[in-house]
């Protein structure tokens, strides 16, 4: 298999299987997420197979997207945030231009929780739902 590491997750798409449901002319762009810090990275395929194969990589962050922001709740610092919640926090490094942390973990043999970097995202609480009406009321 190719030398792939965490990194090498970036801007892949989950799949179900690497030998099933990804797609074998762009086997590079689909991971397996087994949880604990563990992927499977599709790659192929490879002799003669009609379907991707995998490797696995250790010690990685969840694959976590500005989607995972909605119902977290903001904490000063994932290190700071409750061992018990850490998949339900995050906090901005700057909201203006998108940029936030989201919790997880802990991971084995830690104490508090770690940090992965999304970027690009809007603050989940900025839907036009919850926005102030600007039309005059009737009442």
């Amino acid at each position: 298999p190719p030398p792939l590491t965490c990194a090498d997750l970036a801007g892949r798409t989950q799949t179900d299987s690497c030998g099933q449901d990804a797609d074998p002319s762009d086997c590079d762009s689909y991971f397996k997420w087994k949880g604990s810090g563990v992927a499977k990275l599709c790659y192929g395929p490879v002799d003669g197979k009609t379907t991707c194969s995998s490797t696995q990589v250790e010690g990685c962050p969840p694959p976590l997207t500005c989607a995972d922001l909605a119902g977290r709740t903001e904490v000063a610092k994932c290190k700071k945030a409750d061992t018990d919640d850490c998949a339900a926090s995050f906090y901005w490094m700057d909201e203006s231009s998108g940029l936030a942390r989201l919790c997880y973990g802990p991971e084995d043999g830690e104490t508090t929780c770690s940090a992965t970097k999304v970027e690009g995202c809007t603050s989940p609480t900025a839907s036009p739902s919850s926005a102030p009406s600007s039309s005059p009321s009737t009442a």
